[in-house]
């Protein structure tokens, strides 16, 4: 395996990246409903986890909604073929197809590129931004840290960018990678 060989795949990880913000971003909906997993999430840090458990069990079915909608919107399917044997059966050939194709090198560049720049960076970036701007935020908002910590401050703001960004990015980099639906991309040989 040559360089050559190693941009090509690492191409191919890129184009999966950009597919995915692309795919997640451009759907309002999508938008919408990761604000409900995010916003819950700020919530219980900056309360320190002092919160009932129905806020638990709420994002976690509100990421179950969300992955089923961009499954939906992946597929042009709707809520209803869900329920039937037949799109799964196809949506299952179709990814073992893809899976078939793209094993080992694709696939391996798709998960070192998730790896080092959806999570990686994707986490290093919030953080950045979160450090340069949670202040200004605070006192526009006139909290101060008597009411509550900093560390809760921190931490809400960082599970609210976290659930906006990295964790529905990943949902739909995965499904992408796995060769879900028309945002799916030729291998670039």
């Amino acid at each position: 395996m040559g360089f050559s060989d190693l941009m090509r795949y690492g191409k191919y990880g890129l184009h999966t990246l950009f597919s995915s913000v692309l795919f997640f971003y451009r759907h309002l909906s999508l938008l919408i409903l990761a604000l409900i997993p995010s916003c819950i999430r700020a919530y219980q840090m900056w309360n320190q986890l002092q919160v009932p458990m129905v806020f638990e069990i709420l994002v976690e079915l509100t990421r179950i909604v969300l992955f089923l909608l961009m499954l939906c919107l992946m597929t042009t399917g709707n809520l209803t073929s869900l329920w039937r044997k037949r799109f799964w059966q196809r949506l299952g050939d179709s990814c073992s197809l893809h899976l078939k194709k793209n094993w080992p090198c694709f696939f391996l560049a798709q998960i070192v590129i998730f790896l080092v720049f959806l999570y990686g960076l994707g986490n290093l970036a919030i953080i950045v931004i979160e450090n340069l701007s949670l202040t200004p935020i605070l006192d526009i908002l006139d909290i101060n840290s008597v009411e509550h910590s900093a560390q809760s401050a921190y931490n809400a703001y960082l599970f609210f960018l976290k659930n906006m960004s990295v964790i529905p990015l990943a949902m739909v980099y995965i499904l992408i990678m796995l060769g879900v639906g028309p945002t799916n991309h030729k291998r670039l040989d």
